[in-house]
């Protein structure tokens, strides 16, 4: 029984290293996902009509090279109201995501918090 033991224990030894990192998170880009919709709904979906209020959206917009806050178009009272855009200040997106102003580009349109590892 003391053989088993020491091939199961020499087995586990050799063994866990290459499970544990099976078993770790995959390879991702570096930095945090921002949460463009929380933030936009914070920001600008306020006062005392909040819930009548269109949702907000994001996007990039490829003229100006920003990511932007946008508010759907809205009817009421034989009215057509147009949505209104922001530009995101991304320090702030960021810091409203992570709690640090840090964030950099993955290229056109896909922005991440936090430092850049890729360098």
């Amino acid at each position: 029984m003391t053989g088993m033991m020491k091939t199961l224990s020499a087995a586990t030894l050799l063994i866990a290293p290459m499970m544990a990192s099976f078993w770790s998170a995959p390879v991702q880009a570096s930095g945090t996902t921002p949460q463009y919709r929380d933030y936009c709904e914070a920001k600008y979906r306020k006062g005392a009509l909040k819930g009548v209020k269109p949702r907000w959206s994001y996007g990039y917009n490829s003229r100006t090279k920003r990511m932007e806050c946008r508010e759907a178009d809205s009817m009421g009272f034989n009215t057509s109201v147009k949505g209104r855009t922001f530009w995101i200040n991304l320090n702030d997106l960021c810091h409203f995501t992570t709690g640090r102003a840090d964030f950099h580009w993955h290229g056109e349109g896909r922005v991440a918090c936090g430092r850049n590892d890729h360098r």
